[in-house]
């Protein structure tokens, strides 16, 4: 047996999100390619640079290069993408860096940390929007999730939250993983094709479950 927990119509579908009563939450939508928390922490590009040369447009986190070459939030929501320095803008750390955040933190780090996100070019991870969080028993941030393309599936976890108006993402890693075109700019599937599942109160390997 199964419920619906809900719809959501975005990007030209109708998404309805079901938990069948072992717990599992799955739903079936397209894929856009989420580059949060890809601070070059392991070795490999970051998601935002000062040059708007890393794996993902500046734009797309809501900044912009101003006239003196400085980034800045161009939308207020773009700090609660990136870390911020002491003047409220986008912090800028060595190597041109700057750092965007996941919302699930390593425990023990710092919330300042580049290093405390989870590193979306290394780890495979989907992002569920927050009636899922809202509407399941049992914590989701952090749990064992897995997402299907085309005959191929990617264990996961779950490590970002996305709009309320939105469905459909995974990280570069998972993308990757899939044979899916991973750049956040360009890659992706927009068709209704990608399965994801995720199983609320039980730990993906090697996190930890975080409530909301």
């Amino acid at each position: 047996m199964s419920q619906p927990l809900g719809t959501i119509s975005a990007e030209g579908f109708s998404c309805t999100i079901t938990q069948d009563d072992d717990g599992r939450v799955h739903f079936i939508a397209d894929a856009d390619i989420d580059a949060d928390g890809a601070n070059g922490q392991n070795g490999q590009l970051a998601a935002y640079k000062v040059d708007n040369q890393g794996s993902e447009a500046l734009a797309n986190g809501g900044m912009k290069i101003n006239a003196s070459g400085k980034v800045i939030c161009a939308h207020a929501w773009a700090r609660d993408v990136v870390i911020i320095d002491t003047d409220n803008e986008p912090k800028v750390f060595p190597g041109g860096v700057i750092a965007s955040k996941t919302w699930y933190r390593h425990r023990g780090k710092a919330a300042a940390d580049p290093a405390a996100y989870v590193d979306a070019e290394t780890v495979p991870y989907i992002v569920v929007p927050p009636l899922i969080v809202q509407n399941t028993v049992g914590a989701v941030r952090g749990c064992r999730a897995q997402a299907t393309w085309r005959g191929r599936s990617v264990a996961c976890v779950v490590a970002d939250l996305g709009p309320g108006n939105r469905i459909g993402e995974l990280s570069i890693a998972a993308a990757r993983a899939l044979n899916m075109p991973a750049s956040p700019r360009s890659g992706g599937t927009e068709q209704a094709e990608v399965l994801y599942e995720l199983w609320p109160g039980i730990p993906a390997p090697g996190f930890e479950l975080q409530p909301a």
